[in-house]
């Protein structure tokens, strides 16, 4: 059953993630020449400072999953319900300290941003992206947060995935009949609201029982504090690149956001690409964690490490020899920066692989609920992550910015793997460092070769696409067939838990 639950959860995050993906290239070039650099620098920006708002959500999310697994394991409501009722009581709290914060950010965004584009401008486009995190922690938490642990993220997935498709048809209409930026984005906005209903109606129709006004337990969120200490470390590291480059860069800094932000676009786009895997598999994990079950740990955490990582270095592969040609494609028409810049894709693809390596590692961790237990290394990230940035940034800009992210990234994938290894699935560190000295070995290979045949220009999005497909057949097939070589047991091991979940003999 957990199988099938799992199963059922990363097809339909996969689907959600690569309509997103599609939606997050379509949608900014749209904007990009409608609008031009500065204005989807500004979209970039707008977007990555309301991420350091959203910490007023406290860790609540994370530790409202993780306290639900053991009740729901064994059909418990009474205490379910319990902890429903605390989470929602948290969500009321974090969406009224949410709002406070958006005003204040409001009121000074057009300073911090060197008043680059008029300020009623900017402090529209606050309010009104800001107004669907509302939404989010006012209204959807709670029942987010119940789907989620009950291995029912399969729902919110396929209603997102409507949601993204109405943003991106709608949005590009009202982009064609020229309507203001500010309304394109309040589109967003309506279509979260809608989505709210939907999910809100879907969980009182299918679990009656369900109920926010049992006396709430706040020592099941015991959590929160260690959850949020990691969410706070988390928006650093993955949100300052921009916070930083919009400070520092003065009136230029809408136009490099703007670069930033096409690279970023590719990076991101992968990143939950491949975090659908984890996102599908967390709670299944948490439940066998909660059951004790150290041998089924074991052998199920081997067997989604074995196929994450021939996804990620298929993907690193594609990355590396195709987001150039990519971004002179999607940027040809632009003139007010340049875009194309090889020592910054070399940077990004370097982010995304050493973001991801983790992946399967850091999954086990959230399962287990161990945020209080890595804390300093969470740490020791941001640190490394902040210094190495604000060192370089002068001497190389972006670039300076990007190489603190790398130096970060290498440090907690590293110890992250490591504590896994020998906290949770204990011995998994050697078989781990296989793999990945395997398929690096790989990866260098076949980018040398590939990059010898694919040009770094191109001229049309068709003709990216033919080599985007020729490069991921041919690196795809080479990942399979290498892992099937050294680890055929691991892989009649799947083969017989894709049988099971299709219910086959």
């Amino acid at each position: 059953m957990r199988s099938k639950q799992a199963f059922k959860n990363m097809m339909a995050n996969m689907i959600l993630q690569v309509i997103v993906f599609l939606s997050g290239i379509v949608l900014p070039r749209f904007f990009l020449e409608a609008y031009g650099s500065s204005v989807n620098g500004l979209i970039t920006s707008t977007n990555q400072f309301l991420a350091y708002l959203s910490l007023a959500e406290a860790g609540v999310g994370t530790a409202s999953v993780i306290a639900l697994y053991r009740p729901l394991a064994s059909n418990d409501y009474k205490n379910i319900n319990s902890v429903l009722s605390a989470t929602n009581i948290f969500y009321h709290k974090a969406g009224g300290a949410f709002a406070g914060l958006l005003l204040v950010l409001t009121a000074i965004f057009p300073y911090i941003a060197s008043e680059q584009l008029p300020a009623s401008m900017m402090r529209s486009m606050l309010l009104i992206l800001g107004t669907s995190i509302f939404v989010e922690y006012y209204f959807l938490g709670k029942y987010k947060v119940f789907l989620q642990a009950n291995q029912k993220g399969y729902v919110l997935s396929l209603v997102e995935s409507v949601g993204t498709i109405a943003t991106l048809v709608v949005s590009i209409i009202l982009i064609h009949l020229n309507i203001n930026v500010v309304l394109v984005k309040s589109v967003v906005t309506i279509v979260f609201i809608l989505r709210f209903l939907v999910i809100r109606g879907y969980v009182r129709r299918k679990y009656p029982v369900v109920s926010f006004t049992e006396k709430p337990d706040y020592s099941s969120l015991h959590q929160r504090g260690a959850a949020l200490y990691h969410q706070v470390i988390g928006v650093i590291v993955n949100n300052a690149d921009v916070a930083i480059l919009t400070v520092m860069l003065g009136t230029k800094s809408f136009l490099e956001v703007s670069v930033y932000g096409i690279y970023n676009l590719v990076a991101y786009a992968i990143n939950i690409l491949l975090s659908s895997f984890s996102n599908g598999m967390t709670a299944g994990f948490g439940e066998v964690i909660s059951r004790d079950e150290e041998s089924v740990l074991k052998q199920s955490f081997s067997s989604f490490e074995f196929l994450f990582y021939i996804v990620l270095f298929t993907v690193t592969t594609l990355l590396a020899v195709l987001i150039l040609p990519f971004v002179y494609v999607y940027t040809i028409n632009m003139s007010d920066v340049n875009y194309y810049r090889p020592l910054t894709a070399v940077l990004f693809v370097a982010i995304v692989f050493l973001q991801n390596l983790r992946i399967p590692s850091l999954t086990i961790i959230s399962a287990a609920g161990h945020f209080k237990e890595t804390r300093g290394q969470a740490t020791v990230e941001a640190i490394i992550k902040i210094v190495v940035s604000l060192v370089l940034i002068n001497k190389m800009g972006m670039n300076g910015v990007l190489l603190g992210t790398v130096c970060s990234y290498i440090y907690r994938s590293a110890i992250t793997l490591m504590y896994n290894a020998k906290n949770l699935v204990l011995g998994s560190g050697k078989v781990t460092a296989i793999r990945i000295i395997r398929n690096t070995a790989a990866t260098a290979v076949l980018i040398g070769l590939e990059l010898l045949f694919v040009p770094q220009t191109m001229s049309s999005f068709l003709t990216w696409f033919i080599y985007a497909t020729a490069v991921g057949i041919i690196s795809f097939s080479a990942f399979v067939l290498l892992n099937l070589l050294f680890e055929p047991n691991e892989f009649e091991s799947i083969k017989d838990r894709l049988k099971s979940v299709f219910g086959r003999k």
